[in-house]
């Protein structure tokens, strides 16, 4: 019975292991710090620029130096998006017209001008050489 019960394991865990590829970005034009970094990551088929990214991650920060942060993923076409929550709200925040007040960045540094930025826009591919990217903060 253990045979079998090894046999099984084996199969069900067989293929588990998808490519990853290593995504570094750095962060660069911190001009405060304090507060967090919000960065979220978004594959093709989910909705760019929603609050609900298909991969996220959050850094604190202790200094006003660039910063990195280091995903594990599998290889494909990502776009990323990014604020610096000055006030540890967990929140951007926005001014009465809806423009951010918080430093914020996207990949392929790309700078909306009169609206948010579609996935097209900030999408880049990440080979499974790995990639590091460098997002510059707004001022």
């Amino acid at each position: 019975m253990n045979l079998l019960a090894l046999y099984a394991c084996c199969f069900l865990f067989a293929g588990t292991n998808e490519p990853t590829a290593t995504l570094q970005v750095q962060i660069t034009n911190v001009k405060n710090g304090n507060g967090k970094i919000w960065i979220a990551l978004f594959r093709p088929d989910e909705k760019f620029g929603t609050n609900k990214p298909g991969i996220a991650k959050i850094i604190s920060v202790t200094s006003a130096d660039d910063q990195t942060a280091t995903f594990e993923l599998a290889p494909g076409r990502y776009a990323l998006a990014m604020y610096h929550d000055l006030n540890g709200n967990d929140l951007m925040d926005r001014n009465f017209v809806g423009i951010p007040k918080e430093p914020y960045g996207f990949s392929k540094n790309f700078r909306p001008r009169f609206s948010a930025p579609s996935f097209e826009d900030c999408a880049f591919e990440l080979l499974p050489g790995g990639k590091t990217i460098s997002v510059k903060l707004t001022n």
